[in-house]
């Protein structure tokens, strides 16, 4: 097979969670670029639907489903949704999350509890709801999104909770890698480092002292784009990362280097 095949994924179903916008949009378009059918779940419908339409303009199908990923019904639902629609589904896109910062002793239980809902326990929920079609096909590629914040402490930010969510996270790749490897079932992730979304275009507005001081911690001296993670995930879902399983790649101009 040429090499250049190895990346094509045409015939395949995608579905990524959170994918109405920042990050999990770029990763859609993404996907969409290299042939996937790729489905939308996310808790804004209306916005969902937007961005399906921008995906199928690259000749593939798409669609827009609401789900809550705090919710397993949801989950289920909408994996049962692609699975009935388009007959398979191969990659699970595991990116909603949150962040709440606030000093570990003054921030709230139910907001901690709130990371962990999302972060977490979402990523649970839709990726046991995935095992099932994937482990009959025999067949699968799930990613999650971890952060470098799984990996070090940043300064001077304060999310405990985020940090250790996404150290969670890391860990639960690990795991199901191994348990479901016999099931032909390949878990990644990806861990990102500051990158220009919504949250930190307003932290670079509101403090730009801030700003400028986590740029001098990043070697490359720069925030990363959503569209440089459209690489990352191509090379996950696609046939050119078939014998890797259990990794978590990290995109963050070198911050864990230092």
């Amino acid at each position: 097979m040429p090499k250049h095949d190895l990346f094509q994924l045409k015939g395949r179903n995608a579905l990524v969670t959170g994918g109405a916008r920042g990050l999990g949009k770029a990763m859609a378009l993404g996907l969409a670029q290299y042939g996937a059918n790729v489905a939308l779940v996310d808790i804004d419908l209306d916005l969902a639907r937007t961005s399906s339409r921008e995906l199928e303009a690259f000749g593939i199908q798409s669609m827009a489903l609401r789900g809550d990923v705090t919710v397993e019904a949801d989950a289920q639902q909408t994996v049962q949704a692609v699975v009935k629609r388009w007959g398979s589904l191969d990659v699970l896109v595991n990116n909603a999350g949150i962040a709440i910062t606030g000093a570990a002793e003054s921030i709230s239980l139910a907001e901690f509890k709130r990371v962990y809902e999302i972060d977490v326990f979402g990523l649970f929920n839709f990726s046991r709801a995935a095992f099932g079609p994937m482990s009959q096909q025999k067949r699968g590629s799930i990613i999650n999104m971890a952060s470098m914040c799984g990996m070090t402490v940043v300064y001077p930010q304060e999310h405990t909770g985020y940090n250790s969510a996404k150290a969670a996270v890391i860990m639960i790749t690990k795991s199901l890698a191994v348990e479901w490897a016999p099931f032909g079932i390949r878990v990644n992730a990806i861990a990102p480092g500051y990158m220009l979304t919504p949250p930190v275009e307003k932290m670079k507005a509101d403090d730009p002292k801030m700003f400028e001081y986590w740029m001098t911690q990043v070697p490359m001296r720069r925030l990363g784009v959503p569209e440089e993670l459209q690489g990352t995930i191509v090379y996950l879902a696609s046939d050119a990362s078939s014998f890797m399983t259990g990794h978590t790649l990290v995109i963050d101009g070198g911050y864990t280097c230092m």
